[in-house]
């Protein structure tokens, strides 16, 4: 017997973000950061839950309230609050990164690697 948490959920979440309002939540996260749909879609279905993706767009714009500076240049608030893709701490320190004087290009970089 397969319980539903033994289910492999990626093509549902997949067609979470293929709804309209979703899939533009996703291609504005992939601007912000540089990457294709595709990609932003792996690391979306491999970190969040249905629910977090269910509500990507309302979650989204809270954090572009919320972002102001460096942490809105890296989307700080997006992949932490938002998403929970990275810790606070995580965040904070990608944020320390830029302020000690290392490249924005760099540090989006080294995001990239965490959340792959």
């Amino acid at each position: 017997m397969e319980l539903v948490y033994e289910r492999d959920l990626r093509s549902m979440k997949l067609l979470i973000l293929k709804g309209t309002s979703q899939d533009e939540a996703v291609l504005s996260l992939a601007g912000r950061l540089g990457i294709s749909r595709q990609h932003m879609r792996k690391i979306l279905i491999n970190g969040c839950d249905m629910m977090t993706l269910e509500n990507i767009v309302p979650r989204l714009l809270a954090a572009d309230k919320a972002a102001e500076g460096i942490s809105d240049v890296l989307s700080i608030p997006h992949l932490t609050t938002a998403l929970g893709l990275l810790s606070d701490e995580e965040g904070k320190a990608f944020i320390s990164r830029v302020e000690a004087g290392e490249s924005v290009d760099s540090v989006k970089k080294a995001i990239m690697e965490v959340l792959a």
